[in-house]
């Protein structure tokens, strides 16, 4: 009965610092500052990480693309891969459109590729007769969630940010929403981990 869990803090230390390529380490850190699913990370273009925004397209039951602020962690990778290349050009070329025709989504092989990566590190937490692991990509967006919320942020301000529904009427159906500057504040509060306790001398990046 082991559900899927965000992951530890070694865990984080294994993907952060083993022999992943660039755009795989890329990837993984814009995942673990944004808590965003994989495929509208991959599926961004160089227009939707402007002016300190990363603008998401919608998923799930989301009506329009949500705006989350880019953290200060992920600034030198946000202007190596968007300067001198156009707005409508992608953000992960590295893995392009599936062929016309094709019902999988962009993120396919990138999620593929995460998934051997994961497992190189030995990062693989299973249970035997459940196909997922219960450490997966996915498991980037609850790390986010669980240390957004143990940064003492507000629910609602991390459910905005990571585009679940608000709870109660009041937020749920007559607010606005939060202002950008609480979500910055939000997504600021989450910090990757630096060194392992029992591995004092490893840091990330």
């Amino acid at each position: 009965d082991e559900l899927e869990r965000p992951f530890s803090e070694d865990e984080m230390l294994r993907l952060l610092k083993g022999p992943a390529p660039e755009a795989m380490h890329d990837l993984m850190r814009i995942a673990a500052l944004t808590g965003a699913r994989i495929d509208p990370i991959v599926d961004l273009k160089v227009k939707d990480c402007r002016d300190g925004v990363f603008m998401f397209k919608p998923q799930k039951k989301e009506k329009s693309p949500r705006a989350v602020p880019i953290h200060s962690a992920l600034s030198e990778i946000v202007e190596r891969r968007v300067n001198g290349r156009a707005d409508d050009d992608d953000f992960f070329p590295e893995w392009p459109s599936p062929q016309n025709g094709s019902l999988r989504e962009r993120s396919f092989k990138a999620s593929n590729a995460f998934t051997s990566y994961r497992r190189s590190v030995n990062v693989d937490a299973t249970v035997p007769g459940k196909r997922r692991a219960l450490t997966n990509f996915h498991s980037f967006r609850r790390w986010f969630i669980t240390e957004a919320e143990r940064a003492d942020q507000p629910e609602h301000i991390i459910a905005a940010v990571v585009g679940h529904k608000r709870q109660g009427m009041t937020l749920g159906r007559y607010s606005a929403g939060p202002l950008m500057e609480q979500a910055r504040r939000c997504v600021e509060a989450v910090k990757l981990p630096v060194r392992d306790a029992d591995h004092p001398d490893m840091e990330t990046n």
